[in-house]
């Protein structure tokens, strides 16, 4: 149960979901709206360094790219939860947003950069890991080991029942492909996808380690399904941008996690 640092009756408390693109942060976002108390929540996507209105109770936000800046504010701010998103990095790197329906949505360079991102951050009691396949396969025992660890949450539904009680965006549903039961009929859906799993690995060849080290796999064994397989290429978020830009990017959120930072000293 979280103890330290637990927000006053009359503060807002925010909880915000990140995670690398297509780890299931629009699902667990719905999950959390349909079936836990809260005050406000932002409408599909909201970064942690936009305020929000002056309010009192839970906020629901979700933006996954924060994680890779968000550090600083998080360990400022007692107020502040977050439920990063962890998914097979092989299903990440073969998922197609609908949006983007002739794309490969993320690379396997994204997984790791926000994966260094969230490390330093996963045993901090404000900080909680939700492992996708388990959050698919065992919605309620999920969600009874998240509450477990936030105070702040107070259940009113079950995971497991939430798409009875969603109320979600279009863009939501869009990405979710549609309010649809739980199932974890998808958890091997990037058996689906060996091209692109083939040109990803020729490109990130540490990708077999990391499958392993994870958990996901006990060996190589099914790098047995990519033999004569063809790698499907993609020059679309493969690469990231160049080093001027990386550090205008980094100038700005510098900028912004100071402003976060004396906002927060200003209401102690």
């Amino acid at each position: 149960m979280l103890t330290p640092s637990m927000p006053s009756d009359n503060s807002t408390t925010r909880l915000h979901v990140t995670g690398c693109h297509r780890s299931g942060t629009t699902l667990i976002t719905e999950m959390l709206a349909a079936c836990f108390d809260y005050a406000q929540r932002c409408e599909h996507e909201q970064s942690i360094f936009v305020p929000i209105k002056k309010s009192t109770g839970l906020y629901l936000s979700k933006k996954p790219s924060d994680i890779t800046h968000m550090h600083r504010v998080f360990m400022a701010d007692p107020n502040l939860y977050v439920i990063y998103m962890q998914r097979d990095p092989r299903s990440v790197i073969t998922s197609i947003h609908p949006s983007k329906s002739d794309v490969y949505f993320a690379s396997f360079e994204r997984w790791q950069r926000y994966e260094s991102a969230a490390k330093p951050l996963k045993n901090h009691p404000r900080f909680l890991e939700v492992k996708y396949e388990s959050l698919i396969s065992d919605p309620d025992g999920e969600q009874t080991r998240i509450q477990n660890a936030f105070a702040c949450l107070s259940q009113n539904h079950l995971f497991s029942k939430y798409d009875q009680h969603a109320n979600a965006s279009k863009k939501a549903e869009i990405s979710l492909k549609g309010m649809r039961p739980i199932s974890d009929q998808n958890m091997s859906s990037w058996k689906e996808h060996l091209p692109r799993l083939a040109f990803q690995l020729e490109k990130y060849p540490q990708l077999t380690r990391v499958v392993r080290d994870y958990g996901y796999e006990k060996n190589d064994d099914w790098l047995k399904l990519l033999e004569d397989v063809k790698p499907r290429t993609q020059s679309y978020g493969e690469s990231r941008p160049p080093v001027w830009q990386r550090m205008e990017t980094n100038l700005r959120y510098y900028l912004k996690s100071r402003r976060y930072i004396r906002n927060i000293q200003r209401l102690v």
